[in-house]
């Protein structure tokens, strides 16, 4: 048996390397911070501009045919509720008048997409157009989805 038992241990003259814990500095933690962020905000644009894409160019399709006066074309893209409420002549009147003001270039400036278990998706694309008359127009097309395909619902166009 040993005689040192129960004595303390005889320090070792070795010196003992002890790493030190390693701080972070603010900066790094702030620009770790920074980029996740940004990737965040990348991420949900991809995810919202293809959530978004097929009713911005159904929208498109419609204001570009009303804008060329072709109502058979901005027509054909209502929906069926649509076409239950708006006559297809009223509609062409309709075209007719205001194809003139607004055949101008148009500036998307919002866009949304709404979906919900049980019913069909909608979505809300508003764009801003200068007209011909010097007045501004805020145009609105309201969407739905019928099957695959996204059609008009509604639209609103006002002078602002």
């Amino acid at each position: 048996m040993s005689d040192n038992i129960g004595q303390p241990a005889q320090p070792n003259n070795e010196p003992i390397n002890v790493k030190p814990v390693k701080k972070r500095s603010v900066k790094k933690i702030i620009g770790y911070v920074v980029l996740a962020f940004a990737v965040l905000v990348v991420v949900l644009t991809f995810f919202v501009n293809s959530a978004t894409k097929a009713p911005v160019a159904a929208s498109q399709q419609f204001l570009h045919a009303i804008q060329a006066d072709d109502a058979a074309t901005a027509y054909s893209l209502f929906s069926v509720e649509a076409k239950k409420v708006v006559p297809s002549d009223q509609f062409a009147a309709l075209v007719q008048q205001m194809a003139p003001i607004i055949n101008t270039g148009e500036k998307m400036i919002s866009k949304k997409v709404n979906g919900s278990t049980g019913s069909a998706a909608t979505s809300e694309v508003v764009y801003e157009i200068k007209g011909t008359d010097g007045k501004t127009y805020r145009f609105t097309v309201n969407m739905t989805k019928e099957g695959d395909v996204w059609k008009v619902l509604n639209f609103t166009s006002k002078a602002q």
